[in-house]
């Protein structure tokens, strides 16, 4: 017999940011948030920033996938501009509570109607 040891809602958020001077950088940052069911019986929740997508420079697409990515933030740091730092930066609590609370209601729906 199968025996459900732990339940997970792992969901996928994206937020549109600008960066840098007059935001000429704009791209779609994705994070994992992740809702479990603590020890002490609560809901917990683990956020993970986990890509960057549909990144444009002054409204022109960064292209070549993750090598073009990667190639556009050399050149920016040769400017003297970091993107990474810019981007980590913008990430930092990006994640709003209302979504937070969302995915955490999700699992309480998921955990009532589950075993």
């Amino acid at each position: 017999m199968t025996k459900i040891r732990s339940k997970t809602v792992f969901v996928n958020v994206e937020n549109t940011i600008k960066i840098g001077n007059n935001d000429a950088i704009e791209a779609t940052l994705v994070h994992s948030v992740i809702a479990y069911e603590k020890e002490n019986g609560g809901v917990g929740v683990d956020i993970d920033f986990i890509d960057i997508e549909d990144v444009k420079f002054l409204g022109i697409p960064v292209e070549g996938g993750y090598s073009g990515y990667n190639k556009f933030k050399a050149q920016m740091l040769e400017l003297g501009i970091n993107v990474d730092k810019l981007v980590d930066e913008k990430a930092e609590d990006i994640i709003e509570t209302e979504t937070i609370n969302e995915v955490k209601q999700m699992f309480s729906r998921l955990n009532r109607k589950c075993c």
